[in-house]
């Protein structure tokens, strides 16, 4: 039955303005999602990103345009309150000029419609719509693989009793993420940034066997400070040597070999990654988010590679979940506001 059918439905709203992506979400109080909109920002053919200087400027063009088509939506709903992104990261120090073009829109709804105004950082959301996608509701720890464009780190994710979660790095990336070199190698081959999808089709025409890319993973247990709330021992990823390994071969290998090289290579390592943390601290799950999370190799690979004593369940959000979009935002609006009308 659609919720829209009833009257006085109550609902949430939500906004996420990321790197690369504008996204608003409206979900009412029994957590269906009633409307979700997202637009990518524009990049220059050749170039591989944006100034954040251009991109805010972007969502605050773009804002009002997915304001206008979720107009229907809002003039059946009562809105209860709204949340949005205000920082890539629950830690001190994190943030980026981005995330105001939502805070800035927010903050105004809330204070005009006289309803709570909830934040919460870029991360919690991804995770947030990865569980939302799959039903999924936890209470206890798990691992979660964020997977985006900038971002490539293995997290001991820990719900909070008040709001979203607190995220502990266990392995990252030193130098650039799994997205960037997805990116950077699919803008040298001529295809649109972001490249994933494109790579991802060429990936999958392939008629050849995948070639290998050497990796490495090390702990880092040197004490330097690896997250800004803690020091702790971490796993260490570097991708500038099999960045350097894939930029050699564009000239000799075809792209579609390339690219199904370059999927296999993240599966691996991604599976590498989970079976090192799992060995030394085991949690019963994994969560796959972010727009690499999406891709279909990656997922294969990871599920063939992973054997993890004691073992781990990997989920993968859906599809249409994992990428940048504020639909974890109001998940986790609709979840502080319950909690709050129930105090």
């Amino acid at each position: 039955m659609n919720p829209l059918n009833k009257t006085d439905v109550e609902a949430v709203l939500a906004f996420d303005t990321s790197n690369y992506t504008t996204s608003i979400a409206v979900m009412d109080l029994a957590g269906n999602l009633l409307d979700h909109h997202r637009q990518l920002l524009s990049v220059e053919d050749g170039k591989r990103g944006l100034r954040q200087s251009d991109a805010l400027f972007q969502h605050v063009q773009r804002l009002p345009l997915l304001m206008e088509k979720l107009a229907p939506i809002l003039k059946q709903v009562t809105l209860k309150a709204i949340g949005y992104s205000d920082r890539p990261r629950r830690v001190e120090g994190s943030y980026m000029p981005v995330f105001l073009a939502c805070e800035t829109v927010a903050r105004s709804l809330s204070a005009s419609h006289g309803i709570p105004c909830y934040a919460f950082s870029h991360q919690e959301g991804h995770i947030a719509a990865g569980l939302w996608s799959l039903g999924m509701q936890v209470e206890e720890p798990f691992y979660a693989l964020h997977l985006s464009g900038g971002t490539t780190e293995l997290l001991k994710v820990t719900p909070r009793s008040d709001l979203g979660f607190d995220e502990e790095i266990i392995g990252a990336t030193a130098d650039i993420s799994l997205g960037q070199l997805i990116d950077r190698t699919g803008v040298a081959l001529g295809l649109p940034f972001p490249a994933g999808p494109a790579l991802e089709k060429l990936a999958l025409a392939c008629k050849e066997e995948p070639f290998d890319i050497p990796f490495s993973i090390k702990s880092n247990s040197s004490g330097k400070k690896t997250d800004q709330t803690s020091k702790s021992k971490t796993i260490e990823i570097n991708l500038s040597g099999p960045e350097t390994h894939v930029q050699r071969l564009l000239t000799t290998e075809s792209p579609e070999r390339i690219a199904l090289s370059l999927f296999y290579f993240a599966g691996k390592l991604l599976a590498r990654l989970v079976m090192r943390a799992q060995s030394s601290s085991p949690l019963p799950f994994l969560l796959s988010v972010g727009g690499v999370a999406s891709n279909s190799i990656v997922r294969r690979v990871m599920e063939e590679e992973v054997y993890s004593v004691p073992p781990i369940t990997l989920h993968y959000a859906t599809p249409a979940h994992c990428s940048d979009n504020a639909v974890g935002t109001a998940a986790l609006t609709l979840q502080s506001y319950t909690r709050s009308s129930q105090s």
